[in-house]
């Protein structure tokens, strides 16, 4: 098992730590960069109207552009980056119990007063805490984009009513 993390390490120790373009590529292509690039403008970008027409069989509509955030995402962009960070949640806890299980297969063999085999429970221990500060890191940010996009949805089509009792009729108005 020592033999296999040497291994590793040295693997890891021997690869370069940044890769370079060959010299004859890395010389011709700033040139071409450089030639392509088109000429800045003076104007600002402009940014999207307000309203936007729309043409259809019925005829032309004034629609409102979608809202945003305050970061500027729409509500469709809002739901894709809701979904990456319930995937990194995911994956994140995933980690974390890989390691947990690395630590639980290695736990009987360790020695920690002798410091024998603790290869494979150190490794364990490395990705339960890798994923536990992932899961932490990741539930945050799911949690904040979830906040976000309710937000967002309430600025849309308004906030839900809630449950009311109406004295006129003794009912739950809803």
């Amino acid at each position: 098992m020592r033999l296999v993390l040497a291994m590793v390490l040295v693997g890891l120790m021997v690869l370069p730590l940044s890769a370079n373009a060959q010299t004859e590529e890395s010389e011709e292509a700033p040139k071409q960069a450089v030639e392509q690039e088109p000429a800045p403008s003076s104007e600002p970008a402009p940014e999207e109207p307000a309203l936007q027409l729309q043409l259809d069989d019925a005829g032309v509509e004034v629609v409102p552009s979608p809202p945003r955030t305050a970061g500027g995402y729409t509500l469709e962009e809002m739901d894709v980056r809701l979904r990456r960070a319930k995937i990194g949640l995911g994956v994140s806890a995933g980690v974390m119990v890989l390691g947990g299980v690395l630590m639980g297969v290695a736990a009987p063999n360790v020695n920690i007063m002798t410091g024998e085999d603790l290869g494979l429970f150190g490794a364990g221990m490395f990705l339960a805490f890798g994923g536990l500060v992932g899961t932490i890191v990741s539930g945050g940010m799911h949690a904040h984009r979830r906040r976000q996009r309710r937000e967002l949805l309430e600025a849309h089509y308004g906030r839900p009513r809630r449950v009311q009792w109406d004295l006129a009729r003794s009912r739950l108005v809803f």
